[in-house]
């Protein structure tokens, strides 16, 4: 796309043409340009434990959350092979603990 701007100072009939773009033309289309980034992976916090939810450490180590009891602060889940089948026993781990090991969980709408 080329931009044409008129030369104001030059006498009227004499205005010449550039392609260059004006000002107003780039701030245009750099903000249709700029684009929000999304993040897929987020580090799990207390409201996101739930039953079935499925977590990942930094060496991509899977488990599944299979029990949550928020009264007594525990939660109980298995490791997960590549297959997302169950890999080992139970775990069971306080929340607290949980969290401070730096379990991430899969964006809304991602997978990990």
């Amino acid at each position: 796309m080329i931009y044409l701007s008129i030369e104001e100072h030059e006498p009227r009939g004499t205005q010449s043409y550039t392609g260059k773009p004006t000002g107003l033309d780039q701030s245009v289309s750099n903000s249709e340009v700029t684009t929000k980034a999304e993040s897929t992976v987020q580090k799990a916090a207390d409201p996101d434990l739930e039953v079935g939810l499925i977590c990942a450490d930094r060496d991509g180590n899977r488990i599944r959350i299979d029990r949550v009891d928020r009264i007594a602060g525990l939660l109980s889940y298995h490791f997960l092979n590549d297959e997302l089948r169950v890999q080992e026993g139970i775990q069971d781990r306080s929340i607290m603990q949980f969290l401070a090991e730096g379990w991430y969980r899969a964006a809304p709408g991602k997978s990990l």
